[in-house]
């Protein structure tokens, strides 16, 4: 054998010892970490974890569903619409608006998505308004996000069933 095929013939074998370690090694691992897993649950009395369970009031899980914000109400606003709403432009079209709370704003307008979407992109931009980023807007509507300092606008547009959109303002400070 020569000195060259003897070299090559080791360095494949090396290369084999390390793949085979490489193999070996995070299954090895899996092994240990299921052995700390039930170390950890063999050392847990039954007691704590029965008690864990009856830890949470069932009243607790009574209030959840009341705890979640009724979003439907959004698309069915009802009230005269105002010119603007906490210093962010309404569309002049609206033709019903509402306040559900400090930071939420709907009314429904006569536009198309587009309309609405170049509206408040011209609008926002003129109040120092920025928009990092946003989601496609198109007929079946869609979502904005506008940032001014420490604020965020999140504007969502969704079409009704009287072919027009239902227009969503959200003001986080």
């Amino acid at each position: 054998m020569s000195r060259t095929y003897k070299f090559v013939l080791v360095a494949v074998l090396a290369v084999f010892i390390l793949a085979c370690n490489l193999v070996t090694t995070p299954i090895n691992n899996v092994g240990d970490a299921a052995s700390t897993a039930q170390a950890f649950a063999s050392e847990m009395p039954f007691e704590t974890l029965q008690a864990l369970a009856t830890a949470i009031p069932v009243q607790t899980f009574e209030a959840l569903p009341s705890a979640i914000p009724d979003v439907g109400q959004y698309f069915d606003p009802n009230g005269t619409p105002v010119d603007q709403w906490n210093t962010i432009p309404i569309m002049p079209q609206a033709t019903v608006g509402q306040e559900f709370s400090a930071s939420t704003y709907s009314y429904t307008v006569p536009a198309t998505a587009a309309d609405v979407q170049q509206f408040y992109n011209q609008q926002m931009e003129a109040l120092g308004w920025t928009s990092p980023f946003g989601f496609q807007v198109s007929e079946e509507g869609g979502i904005m996000f506008f940032q001014k300092e420490s604020e965020f606008v999140t504007i969502t547009i969704a079409p009704d069933q009287n072919d027009e959109n239902s227009v969503d303002v959200i003001l986080q400070k």
